[in-house]
């Protein structure tokens, strides 16, 4: 949605309050100038000031803190008499020091573009405040998955080449004027005296044109699109586009992989001011963002012959919010005093969010795709009316939240090293804590000698190995991962052993041999792996005897069977690995 209109150019001047600024005037209180004198000593501090203030005509002020904890006290002194009264005060021994109560005020960057005037939501999600933290990084990439870009006025050094998946070609010159509106939001060189500011006014925009000249395109273009953006190393991806219908698995799998690739996807709610989610905002994985009015409500108007326009709503899908409307710069304006002109709807809603998310990833270039999330949504704003899930954005705390580079700590992993094993084994790790760090737990990840096995999504964490045939030493190793990305690894070895004992018959009574009376039978049974837990001796298919100890005997009543008994040795090991010898036949 794209309101326009002729506007007068304001020049406004740069202010940046901060250090190396001037030391700001002594302020004017009612009563005069307050000052701040320094004692040398906390020792008898009553009886000096009494004296002090007695002798000077005037009352000390201060709180309890600043007497004890600094030894010093404030007092209010007529404007013209400053001078007279700072050297009466130095010149007393227990005075240490006297200075002007100075006032200051809040860091924010007012640049010096000379359309910034009319750029008041960005004051009203707090971004000149954020600039006195950061202003972008021309390392952070912004991929607008859109109309295409054109290249002019303040966006001239902030984009990077790009793809048109509209055409097939490497040009993504915007042919409507919506995504170079975007990325003037996002990206807009900032403090260069003309134009307007982008909040990440040193990041770099990707270009990628998904959308033709009547900004309409197609699910499977903007899957390429998003899947090209992060392969292109774009860590924030803005869509400004959408429509209702029901979830689209492939914009689900392009999203999945951008994040994959350590990109955050933020994505327009739309603009009929109704609960039906518009996708791609309502995927999982994406920041869907809804519109605001400059009273921080959800920004909805009547239009006379199309009834209510504004932004579509819904606590469970809409994540966060930004002013609906904002200023622009649009290269293809047919009347150059409205290149830089009023852009409304959730597409404009949206770059405020991903240049507030560049800034972020600017600030710490470490930040994953959680950690940018999160510090979008933790420190939003909230809003009432159960519209919107987190609030409105505000830049300054998301740009300042601190980011967790703790690792996560493993209390302890079973089996014990080197565990001797068959088959499958259940790995597990136990005591596992992100408190120190305090993004929480995502999920655990097992290898065996450097290869996947599978990962657990919920602690205590335990995957299935399945050995197969080896036998031998495994290198397992844990992967703990924290939500902000951090790991903890955990190695252990264990002995995989899936090889059945050597066993055989070394005397007693060959197959289809007569017998009569206690008959005895010898065997003999080695293992390189667990060792030999027993011998076992089995008699009509029933276990009859055992024997743990080599060499292994076993003496039979023949006259407790019938006139055939089928007799058959079997060597079990100590992970219960099973040999069996054919069955001999004895005949009584």
């Amino acid at each position: 949605m794209r309101n326009h209109r002729a506007g007068t150019a304001l020049l406004v001047s740069a202010l940046v309050v901060g250090i190396g600024a001037a030391a700001p005037a002594a302020h004017a209180e009612p009563g005069g100038v307050r000052l701040v004198v320094g004692f040398r000593s906390g020792d008898g501090l009553d009886g000096v000031t009494h004296r002090l203030s007695t002798a000077a005509g005037l009352r000390f002020k201060g709180t309890q803190r600043l007497a004890a904890k600094l030894r010093a006290r404030t007092l209010t002194v007529p404007a013209g008499d400053v001078a007279r009264v700072s050297a009466k005060l130095r010149a007393d021994a227990n005075v240490a020091f006297v200075e002007v109560n100075r006032q200051v005020s809040k860091l924010d960057v007012t640049p010096d573009d000379t359309h910034f005037a009319e750029q008041s939501q960005l004051g009203q999600i707090h971004v000149p405040a954020a600039w006195d933290t950061t202003t972008g990084a021309a390392s952070t990439v912004v991929a607008v998955v859109d109309t295409g870009v054109t290249v002019a006025d303040d966006l001239v050094g902030a984009t990077l080449p790009g793809w048109d998946f509209v055409n097939d070609d490497a040009d993504p010159a915007d042919d409507e004027g919506h995504g170079s509106e975007v990325a003037s939001v996002i990206a807009a060189r900032g403090n260069n005296g003309a134009g307007m500011a982008g909040i990440c006014w040193q990041c770099r925009i990707l270009p990628v044109k998904v959308l033709d000249s009547t900004g309409l395109g197609f699910d499977d273009d903007v899957a390429d699109g998003i899947v090209y953006a992060a392969d292109h190393g774009a860590k924030v991806i803005n869509l400004s586009l959408g429509g209702p219908g029901g979830a689209s698995r492939l914009l689900q799998m392009a999203t999945d992989y951008a994040r994959s690739k350590g990109a955050v996807v933020i994505a327009a709610a739309g603009n009929d001011a109704l609960p039906q989610i518009n996708y791609p905002a309502g995927n999982a994985g994406v920041i869907g963002v809804g519109g605001t009015d400059a009273s921080g409500n959800r920004f909805v108007v009547n239009v006379p012959g199309v009834g209510n326009v504004g932004s579509n709503y819904g606590a469970s899908w809409v994540d966060v919010a930004a002013p609906f409307c904002t200023l622009a710069q649009n290269p293809l304006a047919q009347d150059p005093a409205e290149e830089y002109d009023t852009f409304c709807g959730t597409s404009a809603s949206t770059p405020l969010v991903s240049g507030v998310a560049a800034l972020v990833k600017s600030h710490d270039p470490a930040a994953n795709p959680w950690s940018v999330e999160h510090a979008l949504t933790a420190t939003a704003q909230p809003l009432t009316g159960n519209w919107v899930k987190y609030g409105e954005i505000r830049a300054d705390k998301a740009v300042l939240l601190p980011v967790d580079h703790t690792r996560p700590t493993v209390g302890g992993t079973t089996p014990a090293n080197m565990t001797k094993f068959r088959g499958t084994l259940t790995v597990s790790a136990t005591g596992v804590s992100d408190n120190a760090g305090g993004s929480g737990l995502d999920h655990a990840s097992l290898y065996a000698d450097g290869k996947f096995v599978g990962s657990d999504y919920s602690a205590p964490f335990a995957v299935k190995f399945n050995s197969g045939s080896r036998n031998g030493t495994v290198k397992l190793q844990w992967k703990v991962f924290d939500r902000a990305g951090n790991v903890t690894t955990d190695n252990r070895n264990v002995v995989a052993d899936n090889l059945a004992p050597a066993l055989k018959w070394t005397s007693g009574p060959a197959n289809n041999k007569r017998v009569k009376g206690k008959v005895t039978v010898k065997a003999s049974a080695s293992d390189k792996g667990s060792g030999v837990l027993r011998v076992e001796l089995w008699i009509n298919g029933k276990l009859a005897q055992w024997d743990t100890r080599a060499a292994y005997k076993f003496v039979v009543n023949t006259a407790k069977y019938g006139k055939k008994i089928k007799v058959q040795l079997r060597a079990r090991d100590k992970v219960g690995n099973v040999r069996s010898l054919s069955t001999r036949t004895w005949k009584r």
